[in-house]
């Protein structure tokens, strides 16, 4: 019975392929004007024109080829004004916080809204009947709205966070963008006026995908704005404007938009962290040349102005701390090189009276360097620092010129106070030495007046 069953089975299906021309099966694939049309070689050969001066477009096996229809235009692919002018992107950044710079990572940390605003008639289709304008989600507009892809372009890698951000369409043809985001910028500050240092905080935009000829910027001055007291306590603000450029780097060319917020450092912290350390200091170091000339304070008076010394090491390091290892030379490296200096010549003239007092037994040298030290020394660190102070926070003079006028007046000062020691000295020694030739004439006088007078009492014994 089983094989009876396999005969008929095979018989038919010769018998069907024998009396059948072919086999046309179609299919639809997403529109109901694309037909998938199969056919036997046979057929093709046979149903196929002879003449390509004139076709029948209505021939079903020329379906796949004349009648595809149009490809439908993505509207979130392909921007509105495609083939035509670039698009016209209004943009405005307003800085809402400030968290504060890192100097060392040339970083600026801080709040920001930004507004994108540009046409696309094709959002108007999206507007349910009676509604003028319609607001959706971030992730919902990205699948229904062309965007310009608009970012800041001068953000650190992965620092910028978007806490809120919606599109609102308008029956108009507007899109309005509006995000609320966390940032961190790079920025490559100008540290040789530091701490008197006024910086130039930027945040920058563009067209993450297009170029200048698809995608234009244009400032709306009227959103732009840095809240008030956003930089309070770290910097002051002296003025902020908005700027619209090309830039062309080989072939990425851009159309860029920025703002960029001036500001004054601060020196309160300065002042309470450094400066005010520093004089404390400074000034006990001075503090040696009030200690008396005895024994016992031969160690204090050396100790005292050691300490001094390596205390305003520890504040210099810290003062530099924040900036980075390839920082220029600034105001406050010349500020520390000059007191560190003058702690070393207190230094060098406690230990020259000292060894004037007990090595040499010059008392009255001794104590005239000491007593000039306590003016000298003084007048001298005062003078210099009052030059660099005065120069770096109201521009009497540059930061080199400073350098070299402070450097050659400490050089002077001391090598002329050195010269009147020098002289000191060898006036002492030369009335030490009258003083040794007058005794010694005295000496001989006295002695030849003694042999004179005994050799009278001895003539008069005689007689």
């Amino acid at each position: 019975m089983k094989h009876t069953n396999a005969l008929v089975f095979t018989f038919t299906f010769t018998l069907a392929v024998q009396s059948c021309h072919g086999l046309v099966v179609m299919a639809k694939h997403g529109s109901a004007n694309a037909t998938v049309v199969v056919q036997t070689p046979a057929e093709k050969t046979r149903l196929m024109p002879r003449s390509t001066s004139k076709v029948d477009k209505s021939h079903p096996t020329l379906l796949l080829r004349y009648n595809v229809p149009k490809t439908k235009v993505d509207p979130v692919i392909v921007r509105p004004t495609v083939g035509g002018g670039p698009e016209v992107v209004d943009f405005a950044i307003r800085i809402m916080n400030f968290y504060g710079t890192n100097l060392k990572a040339h970083t600026i940390a801080l709040a920001m809204a930004m507004s994108l605003r540009w046409k696309d008639p094709r959002v108007v289709d999206l507007l349910p009947e009676g509604l003028d304008q319609m607001s959706m989600a971030w992730d919902q507009a990205l699948k229904r709205v062309w965007m310009p892809g608009i970012v800041v372009t001068n953000r650190d890698i992965r620092k910028y966070e978007i806490i809120s951000a919606s599109v609102t369409i308008f029956r108009t043809g507007e899109v309005l963008r509006v995000e609320r985001a966390q940032a961190r910028v790079m920025k490559k500050f100008d540290l040789e006026a530091y701490p008197f240092d006024s910086q130039h905080l930027e945040v920058k935009l563009a067209s993450s995908k297009y170029m200048v000829n698809e995608v234009v910027l244009v400032a709306d001055n009227k959103s732009f704005g840095v809240e008030e007291n956003v930089f309070g306590g770290v910097y002051d603000v002296e003025g902020w404007h908005t700027n619209v450029y090309s830039s062309y780097d080989g072939d990425l060319k851009k159309s860029r938009g920025m703002i960029d917020i001036q500001v004054q450092r601060q020196l309160g912290k300065y002042v309470d962290d450094h400066l005010v350390p520093t004089s404390i200091a400074l000034s006990i170091s001075w503090a040696v040349f009030y200690f008396p000339f005895a024994g016992p304070f031969i160690t204090p008076r050396l100790a005292l102005s050691i300490l001094a010394l390596l205390t305003f090491t520890n504040l210099m390091v810290k003062s530099s701390k924040e900036l980075p290892g390839a920082a220029p030379f600034n105001w406050n490296d010349l500020l520390n090189q000059q007191i560190q200096a003058l702690m070393f010549i207190t230094i060098v003239f406690n230990i020259c009276t000292e060894i004037m007092m007990h090595s040499f037994q010059r008392e009255a040298l001794a104590r005239m360097m000491n007593n000039d030290a306590k003016i000298f020394v003084p007048f001298v660190s005062l003078l210099n620092i009052t030059l660099i102070l005065g120069s770096a926070r109201w521009h009497w003079i540059g930061l080199w010129i400073c350098t070299i006028v402070t450097k050659v007046m400490l050089l002077i000062l001391t090598v002329g106070y050195s010269g009147r020691v020098y002289c000191a000295w060898h006036h002492e020694v030369y009335k030490a030495e009258e003083k040794v030739v007058s005794v010694g004439a005295a000496s001989v006088i006295a002695a030849a007046a003694a042999v004179a007078d005994a050799g009278d009492a001895d003539a008069d014994c005689d007689m």
